[in-house]
């Protein structure tokens, strides 16, 4: 019998348009000048050009370990750096909030998401997010908040606040206990095999993978192929 229902976000509740879930092409420049309006506004003497050397180049290193370290790059001292360098006092949200808004404005809702969260809530269940993401949480929760998907979760679990990101268990098991349902009375759905249903089986819940081209992983307990196929794929569990 299931109690609650785990998802991933990117792929399978929101359209990231990337991988790697940050903005790139004309979303990069547009926030890279954003965020340049925003230090010079507080009297910052800084140009384009340095936003590479004192914060991007230097965060990207980071970012390419997060898979030796099991958690996510950090921005903090990136951004202290960049602050230092244009001599401004700018809270390290708003700096980075700049600079994700374009890409965040554009980002899609994928069908069927929200009617599911809706059915699985009325269905008496519970429900959480366990995400991977790269930037702060907050910036990911306006986005659901925005499409209406964050008013049908519980509980929201993101790789960049907890310090750790799947295929590691953790986050799974800190959703479980903010819900206060067993392992084994909850399924987690994602897209990915080697993340999403890896650290699923790792924390004893049931697996539920929506399926998408992905690079392989442990196999699932369940597949579907569309995400308003599992209101009636949960009910049948019961």
């Amino acid at each position: 019998m299931i109690d609650a229902v785990l998802f991933d976000m990117g792929g399978v509740l929101i359209g990231l348009q990337n991988a790697r879930g940050l903005p790139n092409s004309r979303f990069d420049w547009r926030g890279r000048q954003a965020m340049l309006r925003l230090l010079h506004d507080a009297g910052g003497r800084i140009e384009e050009r340095d936003l590479d050397r004192l914060l991007f180049d230097r965060w990207r290193e980071e970012y390419e370990k997060r898979y030796l370290r099991g958690a996510e790059a950090s921005w903090e001292p990136h951004l202290a750096r960049l602050r230092a360098w244009a001599k401004v006092d700018l809270d390290d949200l708003d700096l980075l909030s700049a600079w994700f808004r374009p890409y965040g404005e554009q980002l899609i809702c994928l069908s069927g998401a929200v009617e599911t969260l809706k059915a699985i809530r009325e269905q008496g269940l519970r429900t959480g997010l366990v995400s991977n993401v790269p930037m702060p949480g907050v910036l990911y929760h306006a986005i659901l908040a925005g499409h209406g998907l964050a008013e049908w979760i519980e509980t929201f679990h993101f790789s960049y606040d907890e310090g750790s990101r799947k295929p590691s268990p953790a986050m799974v098991r800190h959703a479980l206990a903010a819900l206060g349902v067993e392992a084994e009375r909850a399924v987690m759905v994602g897209d990915r095999r080697d993340s999403d249903v890896a650290a699923g089986r790792a924390a004893g819940v049931g697996t539920v993978w929506l399926r998408r081209e992905d690079g392989g992983g442990p196999d699932p307990d369940l597949t579907i192929d569309a995400i308003n196929e599992l209101p009636a794929l949960v009910e049948s569990l019961g």
